[in-house]
């Protein structure tokens, strides 16, 4: 039997992180045989978790108040009776709701042990970004190819990098300021630092104007029509982020004519069958930090959960680097 309490990170009402998050005292709940009670070490805090507090996109199905975060890593103290991970075995994990908090309890097989090589709070910054840059990387088969990651030296953009590059692709990498090394040590063939150059010319120039296989975009909208230019024929514009706002309508009679495709990188369950995939994912992405540490995105500020709502509020400031509560 769980016994104790939790504190929960939640938002009470829809609005700005600093004006509806409150920390909550909670029952740790009663422990099912498949779940495991986990003492969290660091929280790592994502983009929809803001969306969602304002009442946007993320948030419909939750009912008011509900529980925030979903990525982390800690040890596991208490486990169900079907449970084979041992007391004392770090691990990190997403998506386990309610993880803004001092204990988590999570289907155990959500939790992906951790290398005793690797530190906690760094592998709090793994999984999300580690298994999107995976089904990024796999949408297309691109060995051989080339192709231009935006944002290369962010968190999704630099284990996006590692992996294209291990599996045979030429990566572009698009980064600014001193960041610009960040792909270039990566094994990226080419970097761009987008405050100097224009991209678009940049990549046409050094491709010779035939242009890429494909562009992984998280911005949206401003660079839209520039990505469609970089494309080679039959190359591929894969949308993950809308940063600088939605796509416009696509015109499939101009992308025909040209010979270009466009998708977007759906949900994870879009892609991935099962839990085992999901674990899989993440303990590559852990593997791939052991090879290339540079692949982990910086920490961008450290917050106790006492000062949550600070925390999600520089998280909506579009800070560089991965915002993390230390509970």
């Amino acid at each position: 039997m769980t016994v104790g309490q939790r504190r929960v990170a939640r938002a009470t009402a829809h609005g700005e992180a600093r004006d509806v998050i409150e920390v909550a005292t909670q029952p740790i709940p009663e422990l099912g045989a498949t779940e495991a009670l986990v003492k969290v070490a660091a929280i790592t805090l994502n983009h929809s978790e803001i969306l969602a507090v304002r009442g946007g996109k993320y948030a419909e199905g939750l009912e008011l108040p509900f529980p925030l975060g979903y990525e982390g890593a800690g040890t596991v103290v208490a486990t169900g009776a079907e449970v084979d991970l041992a007391v004392g075995t770090r691990v990190a994990w997403t998506p386990v709701p309610a993880s803004t908090a001092d204990y988590v309890v999570a289907h155990a097989g959500m939790l992906v042990p951790i290398p005793d090589t690797l530190p906690l709070e760094e592998c709090a910054r793994v999984p999300s970004a580690g298994m999107t840059a995976q089904l990024l990387a796999g949408i297309l088969p691109l060995y051989g190819k080339s192709a231009v990651v935006w944002g290369a030296a962010g968190p999704v953009g630099r284990f996006l990098t590692a992996f294209l590059v291990e599996a045979g692709v030429e990566v572009i990498g698009v980064a600014s300021g001193d960041r610009v090394r960040i792909p270039t040590e990566l094994g990226a063939t080419y970097t761009v630092d987008r405050r100097q150059r224009n991209v678009r010319q940049a990549v046409l120039e050094h491709t010779k104007d035939r242009g890429v296989a494909a562009v992984f975009d998280p911005i949206g909208a401003a660079a839209y029509q520039d990505n469609l230019a970089m494309l080679a024929p039959q190359g591929c514009l894969v949308n993950y982020g809308q940063l600088s706002g939605e796509l416009p309508t696509v015109d499939l009679t101009d992308l025909m004519e040209r010979g270009l495709f466009v998708t977007k990188l759906g949900g994870g369950s879009a892609y991935l069958d099962s839990l085992e995939a999901l674990h899989q994912l993440i303990v590559n992405a852990l593997d791939m930090l052991t090879r290339k540490p540079l692949a982990l995105a910086d920490s961008g500020g450290t917050y106790t959960l006492d000062r949550v709502a600070d925390a999600y509020e520089a998280l909506s400031a579009n800070r560089e680097g991965k915002i993390m509560v230390i509970p």
